[in-house]
């Protein structure tokens, strides 16, 4: 678990020194999620923040933070802290990358595997509009998770 959170944050130090001459937005996106049986059975709301790094005219590095609740109890959220990187043929948008989950708060050390994250959207100036799928490694494309987000980018 220390392996992938340095990892990440390594990622995230390279991303933003090259990211420094290259064009960057900062993203705040709002989304629902639900199990791949699209039932909604609980309801799981997402709220993230993202780093979009534009590395030249078709590649997008994007460190994210996505908080997941389930119903509205507040009591307990997930934590994905995830990288993703996109290829960018204009408007449209299509990528993937590695997330963990963290469960907040948590007595014990709650965390899950590292998990696949495949995403697909459409992007403007000021918007994001985004649909992903979650998936464990082991094995691949089974209990996903799947999701939408509409994200506001400054």
């Amino acid at each position: 678990m220390k392996k992938v959170l340095i990892l990440l944050c390594g990622l995230l130090l390279v991303s933003v020194v090259h990211g420094a001459g290259s064009q960057m937005n900062f993203g705040l996106n709002f989304g629902i999620m639900t199990p791949d049986n699209f039932k909604f059975d609980p309801i799981m709301w997402t709220v993230g923040a993202e780093l979009d790094f534009q590395l030249n005219d078709f590649i997008m590095l994007s460190p994210e933070v996505t908080l997941v609740g389930y119903q509205f109890k507040f009591k307990e959220f997930v934590l994905y802290p995830g990288i993703i990187l996109n290829f960018t043929p204009g408007s449209f948008f299509i990528g993937g990358g590695v997330v963990k989950g963290f469960l907040i708060p948590s007595d014990v050390n709650a965390s899950s595997d590292v998990a696949l994250k495949l995403n697909a959207g459409l992007i403007t100036t000021n918007t994001k509009l985004t649909v992903y799928v979650i998936s464990d490694f082991n094995p691949i494309f089974k209990n996903m998770l799947v999701g939408a987000s509409l994200g506001f980018r400054f």
